[in-house]
């Protein structure tokens, strides 16, 4: 089978190969075919890097859907024929805090695929759930509604990462305004969730090289303004939109210390910054604010069987417009067509679909 696989234990570029085996199942595994699977912005950092590493092979893609073709005879939650999408964890320890409570993405020994090295993802025609994640995880699959598309299910990830920022660690409520920075799928499944939760004003800022595509998007699920940080002072237009002290929330779906620093300038009192995007760059300001403001900094990172579980709902009920979000569908050897929209931010989300 062909596959887009990556290098190395950290940063690295991807290369297209050929004729790699198809994966082997134990009488514990199921065997998935894969229909749809996206780029992420955590693919998406790889691109156009060549780090020259030969070793912690990996098939890229942790954003996938499909059907089940193989399943062990021990499998007893799963048969062939079934449409399901992965919540990407490949394996976790099981004993943490974290395995504890069930938040198995953020164990600290967790391997995810398409991420952690050789651990295959998506980005191929065959993927491999081993009967050891099943065990431990239950709600490591989902199966897919009915009505919902594979392309819709293979973004069950972003979508219930920005569910759980919204609906499960911000406290917002009907009515209230929140600004969030960045255009990507992340902060536009923000504010498609935090529209449907009921918030009032929801200004986006992200630079201008968005105003084409993804703006009106932004607009099409409830953003209110939205304002390109490149041409306009942020602070000055955000006053100028609701006043002063009317800023109750943030959503950072980009990450720069910029954001942090404008976000403790934007926020009311006791307001509250839901940190979803990262960066490896220092800071280079005081953020004493955090406290004489009494602002909660909540880093959030993933989603959990509750965010996924109503993700899905939202979808089959059509309450939440994935469509909107995937602007490209492309033949996986096409790959660096669909990387490449994403860079000009031509595309939102782009799908790729295994092709021969």
């Amino acid at each position: 089978m062909n596959a887009l696989t990556r290098y190395g234990a950290e940063i690295g570029g991807f290369k297209f190969e050929r004729g790699l085996p198809e994966p082997e199942i134990t009488d514990d595994d199921i065997l998935i075919e894969v229909k749809a699977a996206g780029i992420c912005g955590a693919d998406f950092k790889h691109y156009g890097i060549e780090n020259g590493a030969t070793d912690n092979k990996r098939i890229a893609g942790h954003e996938f859907s499909g059907i089940i073709v193989k399943a062990g005879k021990n499998v007893t939650d799963w048969h062939v024929g079934q449409r399901v999408v992965s919540e990407n964890t490949a394996y976790a320890c099981g004993k943490c805090h974290a395995c504890e409570i069930g938040n198995f993405l953020v164990c600290p020994y967790k391997r995810s695929f398409g991420l952690s090295p050789n651990t295959d993802g998506g980005f191929t025609k065959y993927v491999k759930v081993p009967g050891y994640i099943m065990n431990l995880y239950k709600n490591c699959l989902f199966e897919i509604p009915e009505n919902v598309s594979f392309e819709e299910a293979s973004m069950l990830d972003p979508i219930g990462n920005a569910y759980m920022a919204v609906a499960q660690r911000s406290n917002l409520l009907p009515g209230d305004n929140v600004v969030v920075f960045g255009a990507g799928t992340l902060g536009l499944g923000c504010v498609q969730m935090a529209k449907i939760m009921g918030a009032a004003e929801i200004i986006v800022v992200a630079s201008s090289a968005n105003e084409a595509v993804r703006f009106p998007v932004a607009k099409k699920f409830g953003a209110t303004h939205c304002i390109s940080y490149d041409k306009e002072n942020v602070e000055e237009k955000i006053l100028e939109l609701v006043g002063e002290n009317n800023i109750p929330i943030v959503y950072d779906c980009a990450g720069s210390p910029s954001v942090l620093k404008q976000s403790l300038n934007i926020l009311r009192t006791n307001g509250q910054i839901i940190r979803v995007g990262m960066s490896f760059l220092p800071l280079n300001f005081s953020i004493n604010d955090l406290s004489m403001k009494a602002i909660d900094l909540v880093g959030h990172m993933a989603y959990n069987t509750v965010s996924l579980k109503h993700v899905l709902t939202l979808l089959e009920r059509k309450m939440f417009d994935a469509k909107s979000m995937i602007t490209h569908i492309l033949p996986l050897s096409d790959w660096q067509e669909g990387f490449e929209l994403m860079k000009n931010r031509q595309g939102i989300k782009v799908i790729l679909k295994y092709d021969e």
